[in-house]
């Protein structure tokens, strides 16, 4: 009788415990613990390197955009020296933008909010 391939494998053994000594489930549940962990690490890694390097042109944008906004609100209750000086205000930090003096930029961003802030109190 001749013997075919199927006979002749070894039998694999218990189905819930591989040669390893790890369960399927446990080995799924490991890789999937593993991939957090790596993600996590990336992630970590990323966000040091952002706050290490400083603004960006983002964090700018969005300092330009909030004292733009509060002036297009309150533009009705400033007086015209205000206004004026809080446009030029504006108008530096859009020119320090464009020259990538990113922090420059924040700063004159926020006197130009702090400056709408209190005169429409």
């Amino acid at each position: 009788m001749e013997k075919t391939w199927a006979v002749k494998r070894e039998p694999i053994g218990n189905q819930l415990a591989l040669k390893s000594g790890w369960s399927r489930q446990a080995g799924r549940s490991y890789r999937l613990w593993l991939c957090i962990a790596v993600v996590g690490c990336v992630l970590g890694n990323v966000t040091v390197s952002s706050v290490r390097t400083g603004p960006s042109a983002g964090g700018v944008l969005t300092a330009i955009r909030a004292a733009q906004q509060e002036l297009v609100l309150a533009k009705r209750l400033l007086r015209e020296p205000v206004l004026s000086e809080v446009e030029a205000l504006l108008i530096r930090a859009w020119s320090m933008l464009k020259d990538r003096r990113y922090e420059e930029s924040i700063v004159a961003a926020r006197e130009a909010y702090q400056k709408v802030i209190e005169s429409s109190r």
